[in-house]
């Protein structure tokens, strides 16, 4: 009895740790600029490769501009992203960023095990997991949001390290192509200030179900705001 408690103990452990996404999963979304449509989006968890001897998930970001918004402001952006597949934390973070005004590459590998991370000729002495928006996206899938918990991470893309917050806001109705989900609003926040440049915002709407879905993400900025939808999960 003993034996077959241990075994059944063990089980319900290793399925309590999958993720509620696999290789292959395919996230779909519209973009939309200040209630408009311009785009579409995607998040592909695309196989699995080792970095620095660590497992991870790789998980590609692409956003690009469609129709008549991709005639007067082009963006056609691509963000790789490899996070532990036990942990989700960041293990490297590749962006080709092409937009009307603006271009960058940026390529970033984090080796823990030296406590440095790596963006071309720059190596600077980390003491942290980083945790930055990408992985965020699936880290926050992996375990149950409690309301009004503070929760601190740090993320490094190249440039400077940045440490911020994140905490549930509430929840929300979210109406999609989809169907409609109750979804937990996730904010974050540096050091009682919004997070991103410009008067920025984030808010990212995940959902009550099983698989707790990005459904919805927005970003406010000066000039208005950007919104992604979920509509398609493949």
């Amino acid at each position: 009895m003993k034996i077959f408690l241990s075994i059944f103990l063990l089980h319900i452990y290793i399925f309590a740790g999958e993720p509620p996404f696999k290789i292959g999963e395919l996230l779909r979304y519209s973009a939309d600029w200040n209630g408009i449509k311009v785009g579409e989006a995607e998040l592909f968890v695309s196989g699995i490769e080792k970095i620095n001897g660590f497992e991870s998930y790789k998980i590609t970001f692409t956003t690009q501009t469609k129709g008549f918004a991709n005639r007067i402001f082009p963006i056609k952006d691509k963000i790789d992203v490899w996070i532990d597949k036990n942990s989700y934390f960041t293990h490297r973070l590749k962006k080709n960023i092409n937009q009307a005004t603006y271009k960058e590459q940026i390529d970033v590998v984090f080796d823990y095990e030296k406590s440095i991370a790596k963006a071309k000729d720059k190596v600077i002495d980390i003491n942290f997991k980083a945790r930055g928006p990408y992985s965020m996206f699936y880290y926050l899938r992996t375990f149950e949001i409690k309301p009004d918990k503070i929760m601190t991470f740090t993320s490094y893309e190249g440039k400077k390290v940045i440490s911020y917050n994140l905490k549930m806001s509430g929840i929300d109705m979210i109406e999609s192509e989809l169907g409609t989900f109750s979804s937990k609003v996730i904010r974050p926040f540096q050091k009682g200030k919004e997070l991103f440049k410009n008067k920025g915002d984030m808010r990212i709407w995940i959902s009550e179900t099983k698989k707790k879905l990005p459904v919805k993400i927005q970003m406010k900025l000066q000039y208005g705001s950007i919104t992604l939808l979920l509509k398609e999960v493949n």
